[in-house]
């Protein structure tokens, strides 16, 4: 049995404290957001999906709507004050072939959190220069509104 010691506890606690703002910070992401990449004249319809789990931890992935892939893992999400890093080293299938997608995405959150501008760097599966793109969060779908009650007659 592990005994907790004053030295292990103030361990344990600094700990938490240094990722707290972390997962916080990633936190402010979550949702889905939007984006259209331009790649030398050519554009690329992007999903970024950010998940926070039962757990805290914060995961994200993005989909190429117009070349149909999807599920391209991030394997690093940093928020810094308001800067943005995404780092991407994911193996996915693209019209059934295994392929490496690597590059990191960097950006700026805007004020209000719902905009991030800034610029894929792509390593794999070859280098490309830089893209601009600036993702948009998506506004989750209103809820469906209930119908109106119907009127009960009176039983006699």
């Amino acid at each position: 049995m592990l005994k907790i010691t004053p030295v292990r506890a103030a361990f344990a606690f600094l700990l938490t404290l240094a990722l707290t703002p972390f997962c916080s910070a990633q936190s402010q992401l979550v949702g889905e957001w939007s984006g259209t990449l331009d790649i030398g004249g050519q554009t690329a319809r992007i999903l970024w999906h950010v998940v926070k789990a039962a757990d805290g931890t914060v995961t994200s992935s993005y989909d190429n709507v117009d070349e149909n892939v999807t599920g391209i893992k991030v394997k690093t999400l940093t928020v810094t004050g308001n800067k943005v890093t995404a780092v991407v080293d994911s193996d996915i299938q693209i019209n059934g072939q295994d392929a490496t997608v690597a590059g990191t995405f960097e950006g700026t959150l805007s004020s209000d959190g719902n905009q991030i501008a800034g610029t894929w760097t792509q390593t794999e599966p070859q280098q490309a220069p830089p893209a601009d793109i600036t993702f948009k969060r998506e506004q989750a779908a209103p809820a469906a509104t209930p119908a109106p009650a119907s009127p009960q007659k009176a039983l006699d």
